[in-house]
C-alpha cells in the first residue's frame, strides 16, 4: 500500500470512528449533560407546569431543613441501603462460598440463584405480596404451623419496611452472589494448597485466605450497594406499607415533582441526594485507602 492509499485508509477511519460516536455523544449531552445543567439551574428556581420560573435563590434549599418528611424518607432510605448492602451482602458472600465449593453444577446454581434478577420488579412485588397476604398468605400459613400468630407483614408500619427489605435482598442476592463468584474464581489455587500444606483448615483458609483477597470484591460492592440503595425507587413503591413507613427518598421526591409540581423543590431534593451519595463514597474510598496503606 503506498503511503498516499495509507493516508486515505486512515482518514477513512476516522470518519467512521466519528460517525459512530457523534450520535452517542448527542445522545448523551442531550438525554444526560443538559438536563442535569437544567435541574441545577430549577432547583434555585419556583416552577411549576403553569408559569415561568420566579428566581429565589437559595430558598429551595434551606426549606429542606426543617422538612420532617423528607428527614422520614431519608431515614427510611438510609434502613434499606444499609439493611440489603451488609445483610444482603452476608447472605450472598454464604451462598456464594457454598457455590464455589461444588465440583458440579455451579453454572445451573449460578443460573438459579440469578433468575430473580431478571425478574421484573413488578412481578416480585405481586408475588411477595401474595406471600405476605395476612389472611391465606404462605408465610402466615408456615407461621401458623408453629402456634405463631398472624403477623401484618405490609399492613403493619412497624413490619411493613422489613417485608419490602427481605424481598428485595431476595431478589438482588443473585448478582452479588455471581460478583462474589468472580472474585473467588479470580484467587490463585497455589494460596490454598500451600495452607493446606502448613495443615489449615476451611475456616482458616476462608479467614486468612479468601476474605483478604476479596477486599476489592467487598469495596465495590459496598459503594456500587450504597449508591443502588439511596436511589431505590421501585421496591419500596410497588410493597407500599401505611403511614409512609416504607416512602423512600426517591419517591417523596416524585410526589414533589410530579403530584405538587413543586420543581424547584424537588430538584433541590435530587441535589441534596447527589451530595450524600458523594459524600458516602469519598469517605468508604478514604476507608479502604487507609486500611490498604496500614496492610
Amino acid at each position: 500500500m503506498s503511503p498516499v492509499e495509507r493516508i486515505k485508509a486512515i482518514d477513512a477511519k476516522k470518519r467512521f470512528v466519528m460517525a459512530v460516536l457523534i450520535p452517542t455523544i448527542l445522545f448523551f449531552l442531550f438525554f444526560n449533560v443538559i438536563p442535569i445543567f437544567y435541574a441545577f439551574y430549577i432547583s434555585f428556581h419556583e416552577m411549576d407546569f403553569l408559569n415561568p420560573p420566579k428566581f429565589v435563590a437559595l430558598d429551595n434549599y434551606k426549606a429542606l431543613i426543617g422538612d420532617t418528611h423528607l428527614t422520614s424518607s431519608l431515614l427510611v432510605t438510609a434502613k434499606f441501603a444499609v439493611t440489603t448492602v451488609f445483610i444482603g451482602g452476608a447472605f450472598a458472600l454464604f451462598f456464594a462460598l457454598l457455590i464455589n465449593s461444588v465440583k458440579r453444577g455451579q453454572a445451573i446454581l449460578r443460573t438459579v440463584y440469578f433468575l430473580p434478577v431478571m425478574t421484573s420488579l413488578v412481578a416480585v412485588g405481586v408475588i411477595w405480596g401474595w406471600l405476605y397476604q395476612p389472611r391465606f398468605g404462605l408465610l402466615n400459613e408456615v407461621l401458623k404451623l408453629f402456634g405463631i400468630p398472624r403477623q401484618m407483614w405490609l399492613s403493619s408500619p412497624t413490619t411493613a419496611l422489613p417485608s419490602a427489605i427481605a424481598a428485595s435482598i431476595w431478589q438482588g442476592m443473585g448478582y452479588t452472589i455471581v460478583i462474589f463468584l468472580a472474585g473467588l474464581n479470580a484467587i490463585p489455587e497455589s494460596y490454598y494448597e500451600a495452607a493446606q500444606v502448613d495443615g489449615a483448615n476451611t475456616l482458616q483458609k476462608t479467614w486468612y485466605i479468601t476474605l483478604p483477597l476479596l477486599r476489592p470484591t467487598f469495596v465495590y460492592l459496598l459503594i456500587t450497594g450504597f449508591i443502588t440503595g439511596f436511589q431505590v425507587f421501585d421496591q419500596l413503591y410497588v410493597m407500599k406499607g401505611p403511614l409512609n413507613s416504607t416512602r423512600g427518598f426517591i419517591e417523596l421526591l416524585y410526589t414533589r415533582a410530579f403530584s405538587y409540581y413543586q420543581m424547584g423543590r424537588a430538584s433541590a431534593m435530587a441535589f441534596l441526594l447527589f451530595a450524600i451519595i458523594v459524600t458516602l463514597t469519598l469517605i468508604q474510598f478514604k476507608i479502604v485507602s487507609r486500611n490498604q496503606v496500614e496492610h
